[in-house]
């Protein structure tokens, strides 16, 4: 089992902020019409119920929670939670910015996810929910918990598993069914995969590959703990996404989904004036070629407060803040008002992608990430971080942020591209080139009280590598330094645009005698930054010490690429 990873660990809450989001008390945000051991659920014939003694058992009995099954009708109506959904349709709710949200509306027009199937890769899904029961397949989920006592069903244990369920609302909350809100792809499918109730390498990769030829996405919103330490993770991890993106959808390849975290500021300084900032590229889950790491904006569509950055960042999504949430289910067929993060942000992005799918299904998943870089919209377009990539080629995005990657997902400008979109292939003609290896064997000056740096540079022409058109870049270093944290690492393109693979940080404690932030020691590094850019020309590695006191090596590093 991987320690760095909890059940629903701190990249995914803010405290007591999020306690909704975590699984702290979530009844406290829910709410629902009619008593939960009375209410009624539509489609699969069943009743949520605590107490109920009615029908046949759909849960263990050692759970707190228990399900059984009743016959019921389906219901239909307008869906009265729809209104406080500003990620769908943003007309200024909580002093929000009139038009920042998904765009959905457009996408609507001539696709609502019908056809696809998303698989829900959490703690648990409460399949029964009345507002998730129309698009759950019925006996398809999976519970890693009780598969050994015969409930295959991923419903929730405890009162506090109502991660997944709040997850699965946001992908696809049923259209029209007169209760609660509505999905970003409300006519497409869901099944559930708890493999964080028992949380093991082997259960969350199994997850991650089951019902390949079944399931087009895989929202997955979790990973490593946001606290500025570098978290490797199990071989497993990548074979499972390797493997899926080369045998998934037929061979188009699945579509993995994961949350970027909430480790913007993980820790502040005493005053609270000073942010310590995690890094989406020490999560070893997110470093994956495949992955699409997805990023979080609040209602004005600026990076919250826990928004972390990141060069393997590619798209961002409503995740709210403290004083505005998503609105979306909860355990108990109820709902909750507060459910905010990068776990929120995700499941948006697995929706659109449903939505992209679902108009056209030949798409690979390649295919997929380029059209959500291209069609994406440049959010607070004054933030510094943007920078303009002045010799992108013809067609490719230019402007990107290590806080947004290249903005927030456009559901209607992805859909109209996805329509007449020319493949670019799937893993079969993805070309790749190096690894290029370098041994750099220089040492890195001591900051002296003013960062300093060193580079080491690798030139490569046209007939050592011969990809015109990156789509992504994996870095490795190897560095001996003492405190890893007072180090920054860039990384350069012919292009003349950079990818922060690595910013300084104090690493769970302000005390550099002891190392805790983790050796650089063949760590891999993504990048995503680089799309659409040719590889001919020189790739420069800049190692930079912010903080005095402390010395090291830049010992080797290596540079693979992969596109076409």
């Amino acid at each position: 089992m991987n320690q760095s990873l909890r059940t629903l660990k701190n990249s995914l809450c803010l405290g007591v902020l999020l306690l909704a989001a975590c699984g702290g008390n979530g009844d406290s945000t829910s709410s629902s019409s009619t008593s939960a051991a009375a209410q009624i659920v539509s489609g699969s014939s069943t009743t949520v119920s605590d107490t109920a003694s009615n029908g046949n058992l759909l849960s263990s009995p050692n759970c707190t929670l228990q399900y059984r099954a009743s016959n019921v009708a389906s219901a239909q109506g307008d869906d009265p939670l729809l209104a406080q959904q500003w990620h769908l349709k943003n007309t200024g709710q909580g002093n929000g910015l009139v038009g920042e949200d998904l765009n959905v509306s457009a996408a609507w027009v001539s696709s609502r996810g019908a056809g696809v199937r998303v698989a829900v890769v959490d703690n648990s899904l409460e399949t029964v929910h009345s507002d998730l029961v129309d698009n759950v397949v019925p006996k398809e989920s999976h519970s890693y918990r009780n598969e050994q006592n015969g409930y295959s069903d991923p419903l929730p244990c405890y009162a506090s598993e109502t991660h997944g369920t709040s997850v699965a609302g946001l992908i696809a909350a049923r259209a029209g069914n007169g209760v609660g809100g509505v999905g970003v792809a409300p006519m497409a499918k869901l099944v559930g995969y708890n493999a964080l109730a028992t949380n093991t390498d082997a259960d969350l990769a199994d997850a991650l590959v089951r019902d390949l030829n079944k399931n087009s996405v895989y929202s997955s919103s979790w990973g490593s703990s946001d606290d500025g330490l570098l978290h490797p993770v199990s071989s497993l991890h990548e074979l499972a996404l390797n493997t899926g993106l080369r045998t998934g959808r037929g061979g188009l390849g699945a579509l993995y989904v994961f949350a970027a975290g909430n480790g913007g500021c993980f820790r502040t300084s005493s005053d609270g004036t000073v942010c310590e900032s995690d890094n989406t590229n020490f999560d070893g889950y997110l470093t994956q070629m495949g992955a699409i790491v997805v990023g979080a904006v609040d209602r004005s569509g600026r990076g919250p407060r826990y928004a972390e950055p990141g060069a393997n960042l590619l798209i961002s999504a409503p995740g709210g803040d403290s004083s505005l949430g998503m609105t979306t289910t909860a355990i108990r067929n109820g709902y909750t008002q507060s459910f905010v993060g990068s776990s929120a942000a995700t499941p948006m992005v697995s929706g659109v992608i449903a939505l992209m799918l679902s108009a056209n299904p030949a798409l690979s998943w390649r295919d997929v990430r380029l059209i959500l870089a291209s069609t994406a919209r440049r959010n607070d377009p004054t933030h510094a971080s943007w920078r303009n990539n002045l010799k992108a080629q013809a067609g490719q995005p230019a402007w990107f942020s290590h806080r947004y990657g290249y903005g927030v997902v456009d559901a209607g400008a992805a859909v109209a591209a996805a329509k007449t979109w020319q493949t670019v292939g799937t893993s079969e003609q993805l070309l790749s080139c190096g690894p290029f290896e370098i041994d750099a064997n220089l040492s890195i000056p001591d900051a002296g009280g003013t960062a300093s740096a060193v580079s080491s540079s690798l030139v490569l022409s046209a007939e050592q590598c011969g990809l015109r058109h990156l789509e992504y870049v994996r870095v490795q270093a190897s560095i001996n330094h003492e405190y890893s944290g007072d180090l920054g690492i860039t990384l350069r393109s012919p292009a003349d645009t950079d990818s922060e693979l690595a910013n300084p940080r104090h690493c769970a404690s302000s005390n550099r005698d002891a190392d805790r932030c983790g050796r650089f020691d063949g760590w891999n590094f993504a990048s995503v930054r680089h799309l659409g850019e040719s590889v001919a020309g020189e790739w420069r590695l800049r190692v930079t010490d912010v903080e005095a006191g402390k010395t090291g090596q830049l010992v080797r590093w290596s540079i693979r690429f992969y596109g076409r």
